[in-house]
């Protein structure tokens, strides 16, 4: 974490600001409302099957983007009682072959997931911050002033002026206990942390940083939690920004031995432990068919070799790397055509970029492209593709399809997807200078005299 700052945005969720890329992770107005509004909601699910989705998570971070999908997921799966007893049966039989190889000398069977029926939820997370994919689970949201207010005090009297009078009240006195910002941090961001109230479908399901842990305490088996990862969790500084339980639970499956306790199918002996003696919250079956849903994977490489690697149609793409400036490999022909090789025809890619470029380059890779838009403000705060044109509820316009055609639109290239960031734009800024096209601001001034 010595290259990154952590800091509280404006919905209580965390960001990250990166000293080395001089850029920001997430949105300072909201962390978690960026990844609901800018991803998860403008897929619009319910038109999906949910049987069975494959999601590419591109730049995971510290995952908000993931953790919202699955929150919604599983927020929406009616959960059957006959599912229950299956899952119950599985893990049962799971044991008992395990048992039986672990006495011919075999090595034990992994947890089955997606085994279900119904449901099937496979997301593929890409990376190369292995340190960050690490952290992710322990991230917490903290609870702002206004929600405490509101779940002390019956919304049934908010007719009344002083349900007002004193909700403003103690939102300021409770203000000054709310978790800071370093000063610095916020001289550098503009940023003000006004405990803003998050929406409540927007809440991350308390499940989700469970599954997420498990999922990497099997991708990276006993050297998880290291000495490096414990440093940080203990740091001062940080404790702010990390949540104890998670921490607690981490701890607890260390001192078990995961990577010894291979006798029993190792998520399920974990568990049974926990829930019997330590937990009664996470004691529900609930949980357990909850993270039987999902197949999460985790691949800490440079994506554009990992991309080059990864088989079958993904229903959703999330491209939430740097800014084109600042991670112009992710951005370049090349690498957004492998993203259309391994999208579905009614897949959907969205990206919170609304630049020219990106737009081109997505137009360039024979992708249909529209608009995301913010209900609340009707602005436009991101973009959308699909290879099926009646996916995309709001096309671009002639005006923003002629600024594509500008030099502002002028793609990143990578040829072989091996270049370094500096070559690409070195690349770009040749062609650029050499380029026939018209200047996005000759384009706009012609346009804007053409409207008057």
């Amino acid at each position: 974490m010595r290259d990154y700052e952590p800091y509280f945005t404006e919905d209580g969720s965390i960001g990250l600001y990166s000293y080395a890329d001089k850029d920001v992770y997430h949105s300072k107005f909201g962390a978690l409302t960026e990844a609901w509004e800018k991803f998860i909601l403008p897929a619009n699910l319910d038109n999906f099957d949910f049987e069975n989705l494959k999601v590419l998570d591109v730049c995971y971070g510290i995952g908000y983007n993931t953790k919202a999908l699955m929150s919604f997921l599983i927020n929406h799966v009616k959960f059957k009682k006959k599912n229950i007893f299956i899952k119950l049966f599985n893990l049962v039989s799971i044991g008992i072959n395990n048992l039986i190889r672990k006495a011919k000398g075999l090595s034990p069977y992994n947890e089955t997931r997606c085994d279900d029926k119904n449901y099937c939820f496979s997301i593929d997370c890409l990376d190369i911050n292995e340190e960050l994919v690490k952290l992710s689970p322990f991230f917490r949201t903290v609870k702002t002033p206004e929600e405490i207010y509101e779940s002390i005090v019956p919304k049934i009297l908010n007719c009344f002026d002083t349900y007002y009078t004193l909700k403003k009240l103690f939102i300021e006195i409770a203000s000054r206990f709310a978790p800071k910002n370093k000063k610095s941090i916020n001289e550098l961001l503009d940023l003000k942390f006004r405990n803003m109230h998050i929406e409540k479908e927007y809440k991350i399901n308390p499940y989700v940083n469970y599954i997420i842990m498990n999922r990497l305490y099997e991708h990276f088996e006993g050297e998880y939690l290291n000495k490096d990862l414990k440093k940080i969790l203990r740091e001062k500084k940080n404790r702010s920004f990390f949540d104890k339980p998670s921490i607690k639970y981490a701890r607890f499956n260390q001192i078990w031995g995961y990577h010894k306790s291979s006798r029993f199918n190792l998520s399920a002996f974990l568990h049974n432990i926990y829930y019997a003696h330590l937990s009664k919250r996470y004691k529900k079956i609930k949980f357990k068919t909850a993270e039987s849903l999902f197949n999460v994977n985790f691949y800490i490489n440079d994506a554009r070799k990992t991309i080059l690697q990864l088989k079958g149609e993904y229903d959703l793409i999330f491209l939430d790397a740097f800014t084109y400036t600042k991670a112009p490999q992710l951005w370049s022909v090349e690498f957004i055509a492998e993203l259309y090789k391994r999208i579905s025809d009614s897949g959907l890619l969205m990206t919170y970029s609304t630049s020219a470029q990106v737009r081109n380059t997505l137009l360039e890779n024979k992708f249909y492209v529209g608009k995301i838009y913010d209900k609340k403000t009707n602005r436009v705060i991101g973009t959308i593709a699909s290879k099926d044109k009646t996916k995309i509820k709001h096309p671009l316009n002639t005006y923003e399809i002629g600024l594509c055609n500008t030099k502002a639109g002028i793609p990143y290239h990578d040829p072989n997807l091996s270049f370094d960031s500096k070559d690409i734009m070195e690349l770009r800024e040749y062609e650029f200078r050499h380029s026939d096209l018209m200047s996005s601001s000759k384009y706009m001034k012609i346009r804007s005299l053409k409207n008057e």
